[in-house]
């Protein structure tokens, strides 16, 4: 429990032998979640960041200043795209990291 809230950890698993394609099994089974998790007024993420996987969501809990924000703050305090990328936002300004060329 927290001053404003509680945290509520799922743990789950499932067989995936036989399945064509397990990644994007979980996948699907993850966004259905985080969807009705949004839906009831939870959050994208707590502690442990957003990430690759829920950022999709950022949208619909940060509104468009804030996520300018967001990559004007990746923008000054990361210019090389170093950091966590591909984490929090999609942004022209920062390639993928196998399209990033460190010098």
């Amino acid at each position: 429990m927290y001053e404003t809230s509680c945290t509520v950890y799922v743990y789950f698993g499932f067989g995936y032998f036989g399945l064509p394609d397990p990644v994007a099994s979980y996948e699907r089974i993850e966004h259905a979640l985080r969807d009705e998790v949004l839906k009831c007024g939870g959050s994208v993420s707590h502690h442990h960041g957003v990430g690759k996987i829920r950022k999709q969501f950022m949208p619909e809990v940060v509104d468009n200043v804030g996520l300018e924000m967001l990559a004007s703050n990746k923008k000054f305090f990361d210019p090389k795209n170093i950091f966590a990328t591909g984490n929090l936002i999609d942004h022209p300004d920062f390639p993928s990291k196998t399209e990033n060329t460190h010098e």
